[in-house]
């Protein structure tokens, strides 16, 4: 692919995908993404990228050969359902997803996206008297109009305004504010939220904070939703963030990762008490490609291949490798414009004193060969989330990627023309 054939594509995104996103392809000058493979991918020049970014979705890296055995064979027979037939592969991959979730949540609905099962979340909550809901500042949930409104941002709620009704935030880690705003109300409320804040730049609640939750919840009769849509999975360290301390929410949400890299995929998981609103009008909510054979057989065997590598040991053991070194970086140079690194398993943070370090950072990283995340709710957080895959060699060379990176940053910005010579 030459010059003129990578300009091309762009033209092609500013006319008919988004001109805004193509300037800014063209501002980054990256390459066109060609092929991947297991931790890495390449573009339309023969460079390969060690991909630790993706926004959680890749954890088992790149068309893992399971993933896609699975997929292939599915394809050979029913990719789409009929929606009349029975569908094995859904009731399949549902009862491996319950296997694997906190005690309790048996029923499974397999939606497209994240922000579809959090619509799920809301309505499934609305069928069981729950009017109003409390969500956490700093949370993310989705784009869509009911998971918007449970999203913290103004940028992205101020323009639809004005969304669901009788949504209250309270901030993150203050049991005691989320106590107030359920008040004599627990009846019919739902507090939604992520047991660690993801696109707000990983943000690790207080010990004893997910239990006080629960608690607080339970006493007063309110639902508790937990959307483990970027937590999940063993990227944590654990099959879910909110088993840290042993809470088993009414609903839990679950994507990303669960698409073993290969098809768009959410669920929403739910005790029965809860789901008999869906068992008892089965068409109350239903979407055409949701639960497809072909999503669900890959959903099964990402499942299977998590459980037989353990997911969450090795996320924990690989993770804190990545942390430690990180941190030892950051104590060998000092860079006053790094303020935290901190994570959790394999969602791991880098936090900037400003916006614009971060971008920085971000482009020093491709020029190093490795693709990270920014956050879209905390634009001074870059984020790696890194597949289970990575060997050895790949941590040293991700760790030399960082340091390179950061101290191109220091020199530009902190160094004078006497030190730099």
């Amino acid at each position: 692919m030459t010059y003129a054939d990578v300009e091309e594509v762009i033209d092609t995104h500013y006319d008919h995908v988004n001109s805004g996103m193509a300037r800014l392809m063209r501002l980054l000058n990256v390459g066109v993404e060609q092929s991947s493979d297991g931790a890495y991918v390449e573009d339309h020049q023969g460079v390969r990228y060690l991909d630790c970014g993706g926004y959680c979705v890749f954890l088992l890296g790149r068309r893992h050969p399971r993933i896609l055995q699975a997929a292939y064979a599915q394809l050979e027979n029913v990719a789409l359902g009929s929606r009349l037939l029975v569908n094995r592969q859904q009731g399949e991959a549902a009862k491996a997803l319950a296997s694997i979730a906190p005690p309790g949540l048996r029923y499974v609905w397999l939606a497209n996206s994240g922000a579809e099962a959090v619509e799920a979340a809301i309505k499934l909550a609305k069928l069981n008297g729950r009017t109003r809901f409390v969500a956490m500042e700093g949370g993310f949930h989705g784009k869509t109009l009911g998971a918007l409104s449970l999203t913290h941002s103004p940028k992205y709620r101020e323009p639809f305004l004005p969304l669901l009704p009788d949504v209250t935030f309270v901030p993150f880690g203050d049991a005691a504010a989320l106590a107030t705003a359920i008040g004599d109300n627990g009846a019919t409320t739902a507090v939604v939220m992520e047991p660690l804040q993801s696109e707000a730049g990983v943000v690790i609640p207080p010990p004893g904070y997910l239990r006080d939750v629960e608690h607080i919840c339970r006493q007063h009769g309110a639902l508790l939703v937990m959307d483990e849509i970027s937590t999940g999975l063993g990227r944590t360290g654990a099959w879910w963030y909110c088993q840290e301390e042993d809470v088993t929410p009414d609903i839990l949400l679950c994507g990303k990762a669960l698409s073993g890299g290969l098809v768009p995929v959410s669920a929403l998981l739910c005790t029965p008490a809860l789901y008999e609103a869906f068992n008892s009008e089965p068409l109350v909510h239903t979407s055409t490609f949701a639960g497809s054979p072909l999503v669900s057989a890959v959903v099964k065997a990402t499942i299977d291949t998590l459980c037989d590598l353990d997911a969450p040991t090795r996320a924990r053991r690989l993770g804190d490798r990545i942390v430690n070194g990180l941190l030892a970086i950051q104590q060998r140079w000092q860079f006053p414009f790094v303020t935290a690194v901190r994570g959790r398993g394999l969602l791991i943070a880098i936090a900037f004193s400003d916006d614009a370090f971060a971008g920085e950072f971000l482009l020093e990283m491709v020029a190093q060969h490795v693709l990270i995340s920014h956050s879209l709710n905390a634009h001074a957080i870059a984020r790696l989330t890194p597949p289970l895959i990575l060997s050895d060699t790949e941590i040293s060379f991700l760790l030399a990627a960082v340091e390179s990176a950061l101290t191109a940053i220091h020199k530009r910005y902190f160094e004078t023309e006497g030190q730099r010579s």
